[in-house]
């Protein structure tokens, strides 16, 4: 591990030891406050992990803790307690929470149990028949899963070398992980609808707070991308948005049934468009690409005054599935963007599209994307082909990357991969936030296909990309459309 002082180092966080005296400092953070050890916790070096299932990982907050402060809690192992309040400014819209005493006997007792994963089937066969009961049913098994879920996350950032833990965009999701897994492992059980609504209401306020996961996590990598292997980044970036979305697709389906149920004109657990929660049963692949490509063209062509390649459909295009529309919306939107924005890159003039502020849209003699559908007994297939110019060499082996530690053949690092997430104070990774030109769509944020990967696999699917450098790129789309896979969570 390299411990020169950088953006991500002990130095530049102006973070100061006292070995003797047992407490740490962090003066240039939000948070001020002496932390002192006691007997009641184990002490665990700083500087080293352990494979040892007793010995808890390193963080800066895991071995210390607040004297003088009494349980409040009827639990048998003292819940984590507040230490102090942490504002968290220069966004859109400052957050707070309580920085949370992480105590991992509790932590424990929650990472060690296994993640109960579903399928889209089931999700459909468990709401078509909604009743009081299974709503209620199905409140508790969100309570009790989310928790978990969150814990074998929390875990994963205990396990992050010292120096990462401390980056204070790593250490914001730390701690809004902490305190989303106290409010819904403390949660009561739910026995009635008034319980259920409750429920509901915390968890849409969790899921409001965490818009702001992506974009911290994405710059906490990216300034810490000199200390943990690439690799390594991969996985952790990998396992975090996947438990990020299963963890939404749980809430927001307990959420959309609950209001379902309320709906007077809701019936037998189907709505009129065919929506189960938030999984559609009539998702029509000929329409989803329309929609799409209609909103991508709209979008470049609100924001930059020209009218943007057409695209253009083929093949088997009347398959109607089951699956969440939100997700192959967001891939579909990503795929299309990147071709839209290399076809206009290459083929127009940089002036003409910056100097353009007339009300009529530039027209240019654009090649056209095509989308391909087809479908197989247990798949759908698509095929987005654009001559856009393709991918270079150099950046092609890392389109799936969340590191920016690689450096290009002109030994530039590839540091703006991230960067402007700084623009991007929140990310929910849906097309619907495309709207009102929230992200300009020319924006290069280095995320859209690491996560349309993501939300591809997360089903059981599979996203690859095929380039010739110097004429243009395929990217190949497979998605199960039986419903029967269980979620990927690595």
């Amino acid at each position: 591990m390299h411990w020169r002082a950088n953006r991500c180092s002990l130095k530049s966080n102006n973070i100061i030891a006292k070995k003797n005296s047992g407490s740490y400092f962090f003066p240039q953070q939000t948070r001020n406050v002496t932390y002192t050890k006691t007997p009641s916790h184990t002490t665990v070096p700083l500087t080293a992990n352990s494979s040892s299932s007793t010995t808890t990982p390193p963080h800066p907050l895991s071995t210390v803790s607040i004297t003088g402060l009494k349980a409040n809690s009827s639990n048998s192992a003292t819940p984590p307690r507040p230490l102090s309040t942490v504002s968290i400014t220069g966004l859109a819209d400052s957050i707070q929470f309580t920085s949370l005493q992480p105590n991992n006997r509790i932590l424990d007792q929650y990472a060690s149990q296994p993640v109960h994963t579903i399928t889209l089937r089931q999700l459909v066969f468990f709401g078509r028949n909604l009743s009081e009961e299974r709503l209620i049913q199905s409140g508790n098994y969100v309570r009790t899963e989310l928790p978990i879920r969150l814990a074998h996350r929390i875990r994963d950032f205990q396990n992050l070398p010292f120096i990462v833990g401390t980056n204070p965009h790593i250490e914001m999701v730390y701690g809004l992980y902490w305190s989303a897994f106290e409010k819904l492992r403390q949660f009561p059980k739910i026995n009635t609808m008034e319980d259920n609504d409750a429920f509901c209401a915390t968890v849409k306020e969790l899921l409001k707070e965490h818009l702001v996961v992506i974009p911290q996590l994405a710059m906490g990598m990216n300034e810490c991308s000199d200390h943990i292997p690439e690799k390594q980044i991969n996985l952790f970036m990998n396992k975090m948005l996947l438990s990020r979305l299963s963890r939404r697709v749980l809430a927001e389906q307990q959420i959309a049934l609950t209001e379902n149920w309320h709906d007077p004109g809701y019936c037998e657990g189907i709505t009129n468009d065919g929506y189960i929660g938030v999984v559609s049963t009539r998702c029509n692949a000929r329409d989803i690409v329309t929609e799409v490509a209609k909103m991508t063209r709209k979008h470049f062509q609100n924001k930059y005054r020209i009218v943007p390649p057409d695209v253009l459909l083929d093949g088997e295009q009347d398959i109607t599935f089951t699956y969440i529309p939100e997700h192959i919306e967001y891939i579909l939107y990503e795929l299309l963007k990147n071709s839209i924005r290399g076809i206009i890159e290459k083929h127009a003039p940089a002036s003409l599209i910056s100097d353009n502020t007339t009300s009529i849209p530039k027209s240019f003699s654009f090649p056209p994307i095509l989308v391909t559908i087809c479908s197989s007994p247990t798949d759908i297939h698509f095929r987005v082909s654009d001559q856009g110019g393709g991918i270079p060499d150099e950046i092609y082996s890392h389109i799936w990357s969340f590191s920016s530690s690689h450096k290009f053949s002109d030994g530039k690092k590839n540091g703006y991969k991230f960067v402007n997430f700084e623009k991007v104070p929140k990310m929910a990774g849906t097309v619907e936030e495309q709207e009102g030109a929230r992200i300009p769509p020319l924006l290069h944020l280095g995320i859209g296909l690491p996560l349309s990967k993501v939300y591809t696999e997360y089903w059981g699917g599979a996203l690859k990309i095929m380039t010739m450098d110097g004429y243009g790129t395929d990217a190949y789309i497979r998605i199960a459309k039986l419903g029967n896979r269980e979620e990927n969570l690595l």
